[in-house]
């Protein structure tokens, strides 16, 4: 029998399965090459992405450049304060014009001298005055949509992407209830995994199914008998309150670092394709999912704090990302793990929990719609 090609993985999924009665998508939808590259053009070149931090662009001339799924961007704000982002590739020989984030009166490709402006305007290009039919107006770097939600800027390179407020409207009243602007961004830290990005995403939308045999410090924190998951459009929610001070361990190492951190409950709220947003305590975190190949991923975490001044406030801090990190190492291992089965030759796809699984399902149900809709 021939291999089946990337569409018809796709088609051997069907989101109209109810939950009680469905199965997961094919495992070749997390291995097979030809449905990454079609992931790469139909779900992450039609959606919006979490790009940068607004606290990154907060002053005229500020940049921030990286990549997701293959595709290289650019965000920047202009001397009048607007907000841009562009294909960050340039116009002459295809180098990235910037990495990183910086603060610049204009933009230079370390290639060849190309110069732009922080619109995105063709300033100038070196040694092309003899060159016939160039025209310099139509060379400047290509333009993405571009908006900010709260503290987070996202881009889309959809030709003509849904409103992002009105996208997530109905997560915004939650993200202004929690009280998310008196919290400063502390640190950053970046995870590769050896796992398909949908391996992970499925792992964080499992309604903490996993939560209590794999992150013990975590679930003693939490009231789990309380997790629920709300679906909404484009995204999700996730919920639990926190356990009773007397049900927590007392003893050092059973969970006694995440007393802190999680206060009254926790608030995960994942928003298609690849971001999530964690609200508990005093402090918040992100989780920004960037795809690198169908076996490779990128993981930034972001994490902001109520106090982040002081020497009780880094030490608080120092031990929230310490505990932060003992979660992200048993859930690499276990996405990982994941990986080498979803690549044996003995699996084919499973079932999902009714009771815990419901967001895992609703996450497959707008892959499905995206993979089996041309690109535009």
């Amino acid at each position: 029998m021939p291999p089946r090609t990337p569409e018809e993985e796709i088609a051997r999924f069907d989101p109209s399965v109810p939950l009680d009665e469905a199965s997961t998508p094919p495992s070749a939808w997390y291995t097979d090459p030809g449905v990454y590259a079609l992931e790469r053009s139909r779900v992450f070149g039609r959606s919006w992405l979490a790009a940068a931090r607004e606290d990154q662009l907060r002053s005229p001339g500020d940049w921030v450049a990286d990549e997701t799924a293959g595709e290289r961007y650019l965000v920047s704000r202009d001397a009048t304060g607007s907000l841009h982002a562009f294909v960050n590739v340039c116009r002459h020989r295809a180098s990235a014009v910037a990495q990183g984030c910086g603060r610049a009166e204009r933009l230079v490709c370390p290639y060849h001298g190309w110069t732009y402006a922080l619109d995105g305007r063709l300033l100038g290009a070196p040694d092309l005055g003899a060159v016939k039919g160039f025209e310099r107006e139509r060379s400047g770097l290509l333009p993405l949509s571009s908006a900010a939600w709260g503290p987070f800027v996202f881009v889309s390179r959809s030709p003509r992407p849904r409103p992002l407020q009105e996208e997530l409207a109905p997560l915004a009243s939650r993200r202004e209830s929690s009280g998310y602007a008196s919290l400063r961004f502390a640190a950053r830290r970046t995870y590769e995994l050896a796992c398909n990005w949908k391996v992970f995403v499925d792992n964080y939308l499992d309604g903490g199914y996993h939560v209590p045999l794999l992150h013990r410090g975590l679930a003693a924190q939490l009231d789990l008998s309380s997790y629920r998951t709300e679906i909404f459009e484009r995204f999700s929610i996730q919920s639990s309150a926190g356990s009773a001070p007397d049900a927590r361990p007392a003893s050092p190492g059973a969970g006694t670092d995440f007393a802190e951190r999680i206060g009254g409950g926790a608030i995960y709220a994942w928003i298609y394709p690849s971001f999530m947003i964690n609200r508990y305590g005093p402090m918040m975190d992100t989780n920004w999912v960037v795809p690198l190949a169908p076996d490779r991923t990128r993981v930034h975490m972001d994490y902001y704090f109520e106090e982040t001044e002081g020497e009780r406030a880094r030490e608080f801090i120092e031990r929230s990302l310490a505990a932060s990190d003992v979660v992200q190492r048993e859930d690499i291992g276990i996405c990982e793990s994941v990986q080498q089965g979803l690549a044996s030759s003995s699996f084919e796809s499973g079932r999902y929990s009714v009771k815990r699984q419901a967001g895992e399902h609703h996450f497959h149900r707008l892959l499905a719609a995206d993979l089996r809709t041309p690109a535009e």
